[in-house]
């Protein structure tokens, strides 16, 4: 016999459980699908799109659309001002894109004082809009770089803009 650790202690017997009949195994009972799960699959993704279509339209901001696509067209300078939680950052940026600020390879630019911010914003904007988060939106911050060229609404922090600024003195393709 072979004997391992510390020379006082003495090794623990176990019973080795060989035969099946001394374990009574649990079988799980399946019943077959019908395709009404697949119907709830699909009215489950319906409602979430449902229900992102009607967030969008109970915030503030949705009130001012047409008001403040008109006020980009008119003036090179805008200042908005509003609440927390009324759609400036998930909103404004999707009502550029959507009335064709986007076009010719230009992209919509939207900075956030925190990286935290700025990654969860953008998912949340690619969750609205039904696409992959790096494709048609990303974000920037420091260490990590999740666009593409395909990118049209990009959320960066404050301190990326600076470096878009070094790459690009005129932001041409904001």
């Amino acid at each position: 016999m072979t004997k391992y650790g510390a020379k006082d202690k003495k090794r623990n017997e176990f019973e080795m459980v060989l035969d099946d009949e001394k374990i009574d195994f649990i079988q799980a009972f399946q019943m077959p699908g019908t395709s009404d799960t697949e119907k709830e699959v699909v009215s489950v993704a319906q409602k979430k799109k449902l229900t992102l279509a009607e967030t969008r339209k109970s915030l503030p901001v949705y009130a001012y659309r047409d008001e403040f696509i008109q006020a980009v067209h008119d003036h090179q300078v805008l200042i908005i001002e509003g609440e927390t939680g009324s759609g400036k950052t998930t909103q404004l940026p999707q009502y550029l894109y959507e009335s064709g600020f986007c076009a010719n390879k230009m992209k919509v630019g939207c900075t956030q004082p925190r990286r935290v911010a700025a990654m969860s914003v953008a998912t949340r904007v690619a969750e609205e809009m039904g696409v992959k988060l790096g494709i048609e939106v990303g974000y920037s911050i420091r260490f990590e770089d999740c666009t593409s060229e395909k990118t049209v609404i990009k959320y960066m922090t404050d301190g990326m803009l600076l470096r878009e600024f070094l790459n690009e003195p005129d932001l041409a393709s904001y």
